[in-house]
């Protein structure tokens, strides 16, 4: 199943996580505080929105393996082979010219050799000092492989179990474990909410987004989910009307808790409400199919297919611009993103694209 709208939601997403950390390096006070554009003063959040992509994406790839073989071997080989060519080619090389052009003293501090390894391990998540150590935001990216890793063995009991079992198993793990997080951790220290965040963020505490994405693709997959995108015509405003009432509640709650980390319940339970908004956004995605939409898209959807190029390159490209101390967010702003999409392109074109081609040998169907 392939539902193209949903890298329109990538690029817009990766693009939020831009602008988010322009504003920030840049401190741009001046940025709106009211608006469409405060979207962009928590484009944070658009790596939970990631994660229920991720979930959803993932879970439709390895369901649809495993209905053309019986053979956990070679779909297990399959799995690995597909994931690893898109996830780490350019995970190394963006961290090679990061320690290159941004932090070259770690090539000479022996102390950093083991932030290399646990960054080509996809472990540094695991620790505080290593997590944001070698280009910050690839954090997201040790969340994501080790979540492959579980789908690739859960997904033939994913398949199967009761979705209601998923949902409510996902939301046990993920609240204790950020309940446990919020409760031992301390936002008083010298490194303030950074502990907070960095346990909080690994796989246990953002298992309900991936969840969300994987009960979406077990919708769509079913014959009343297969109904409703094909047959049901008041999808066409209900689903957006649905997705629209949801964000604007999630930022209505956060901006009504904007300090977050401070509080037990936005700690704990805001990312399960953030997921399901997340889900209504995809489903909105998968909704809307038709040929002349799809058509009139393809730009967005490019941006979609190098979002994943964009997320990696931006920051390399925000701090060889951040030493400039008289350069403001504003003029920074459409140089870096226009830098980061040709970087972007470029290692699309050159780089994941043919790699991912060489890898993507089609699997046989079981007679």
């Amino acid at each position: 199943m392939f539902f193209p709208l949903i890298d329109v939601l990538r690029g817009f997403a990766a693009i939020s996580v831009v602008i988010f950390h322009i504003i920030s390096h840049f401190n741009w006070d001046s940025f709106p505080k009211s608006g469409p554009l405060v979207w962009f003063r928590i484009g944070w959040v658009a790596v939970d929105l990631f994660f229920v992509i991720s979930g959803f994406v993932i879970s439709l790839s390895a369901f649809s393996t495993l209905d053309k073989t019986s053979d956990r071997i070679l779909y297990y080989r399959h799995f690995i082979r597909h994931r690893l060519a898109r996830i780490v080619p350019l995970h190394y090389l963006t961290c090679l010219v990061f320690i290159v052009f941004i932090m070259p003293f770690m090539f000479f501090d022996h102390r950093a050799w083991w932030h290399i390894i646990t960054h080509l391990l996809f472990i540094h998540n695991l620790f505080a000092d290593h997590q944001g150590s070698i280009n910050g935001v690839n954090w997201s990216l040790a969340a994501e492989m080790q979540f492959y890793l579980v789908i690739m063995f859960l997904a033939p009991y994913l398949k199967k179990v009761p979705w209601w079992g998923i949902l409510i198993g996902s939301m046990i793990v993920a609240w204790s474990w950020r309940a446990a997080v919020f409760l031992t951790t301390d936002l008083h220290g010298p490194t303030g909410v950074f502990h907070r965040f960095v346990f909080e963020t690994q796989l246990p505490g953002m298992i309900d987004e991936f969840a969300c994405g994987i009960l979406l693709a077990r919708f769509v997959r079913s014959e009343s989910g297969k109904r409703f995108l094909t047959q049901n015509v008041q999808r066409l405003w209900l689903v957006p009307l649905s997705a629209m009432c949801l964000v604007y509640s999630a930022q209505r709650i956060f901006w009504h808790h904007a300090t977050f980390w401070d509080s037990f319940g936005m700690v704990v339970f805001f990312r399960t409400y953030l997921a399901i908004t997340c889900v209504s956004l995809v489903l909105l995605c998968c909704c809307f199919n038709q040929k002349i939409v799809v058509k009139l898209s393809a730009p967005l959807r490019y941006l979609g297919t190098i979002s994943f190029g964009v997320y990696l390159w931006h920051l390399s490209v925000i701090m060889s611009f951040k030493h400039m101390d008289w350069l403001s967010g504003g003029r920074a702003l459409p140089v870096i993103v226009i830098i980061t999409i040709i970087f972007a392109v470029i290692s699309w074109v050159f780089i994941e694209k043919p790699i991912m081609a060489y890898f993507s040998r089609k699997l046989p169907r079981n007679d």
